[in-house]
């Protein structure tokens, strides 16, 4: 299996030497590169040329959200993953309109720094996007800000991806995420996090919700739902057996009514 060549564009030094080390240590990535300075990361990124670039939005010589540009703008392959303490909604957005993949909030808990790290980095060489779960209320709240201009259906329908629509729909049948990702051959966490991007593009908090809006705007059908649909039948024969013989109890009540008057 090739192994994933990253680059580490991070001024803090700790977070520069343990970024580094937790992926080393994956046997899946290969560490090519780790510049403190944007500047310096570019040239690092010139000669390497890696699959992804880990960079801290907040560098003391260039704007992260600049240099994610001047990447994309020279290399349109590689994937960038952003991993900033900033969690703020003007940042994330910001992050995500100049290019970012994947987004990573070193503000995680601590015994979920490292899986939460490698998953969005690995997410990123699989050419899927990532957005730490930790951050998704922000995210949903931009969602559904006043602010951001209304989105049609059709509009909204654009921006989902294959596979986010087949884990919608794999969820709308039932399944868990441990099943989805027998299914479709993925980890547990990437489905997690294809459900966290489902939560806040359709702006919803819960599975539950997300099936129901998934079919309101029409990435969802009925036939989708085979399991809704069987108990909603089963309900239905019920209903109708209740209401019968709530109505032939009814007839019957006239009926004595009328013989006793």
């Amino acid at each position: 299996m090739k192994l994933a060549n990253v680059v580490i564009i991070e001024n803090e030094n700790m977070s520069r030497i343990g970024a580094a080390a937790i992926l080393s240590e994956t046997g899946k990535i290969q560490v090519c590169g780790v510049a403190k300075y944007g500047t310096e990361g570019i040239e690092i990124i010139d000669k390497q040329n890696p699959d992804i670039v880990v960079i801290n939005t907040d560098l003391p010589d260039i704007s992260g959200n600049e240099l994610i540009n001047i990447i994309k703008s020279k290399y349109e392959s590689i994937k960038i993953v952003v991993m900033t303490a900033n969690s703020s909604r003007d940042a994330i957005s910001a992050a995500i309109s100049n290019g970012a993949d994947c987004y990573y909030c070193k503000n995680s808990a601590r015994e979920e720094v490292g899986e939460r790290f490698v998953e969005a980095v690995l997410a990123a060489y699989n050419n899927e996007s990532w957005i730490d779960p930790t951050i998704n209320r922000i995210l949903i709240e931009n969602f559904r800000s006043k602010d951001a201009p209304q989105k049609d259906s059709l509009d909204l329908l654009s921006e989902f991806s294959i596979k986010e629509i087949t884990v919608l729909k794999l969820t709308a049948s039932g399944m868990r995420n441990d099943e989805i990702a027998n299914k479709m051959y993925i980890s547990e966490g990437t489905v997690r996090s294809y459900m966290h991007s489902l939560f806040i593009k359709l702006g919803v908090k819960d599975r539950f919700n997300a099936v129901r809006e998934g079919i309101r705007i029409g990435i969802l059908t009925f036939a989708d739902m085979k399991i809704e649909q069987e108990t909603t039948q089963e309900t239905y024969k019920k209903l109708k057996t209740n209401q019968t013989s709530k109505g032939d109890k009814k007839r019957t009540n006239n009926e004595r009514e009328g013989w006793a008057a």
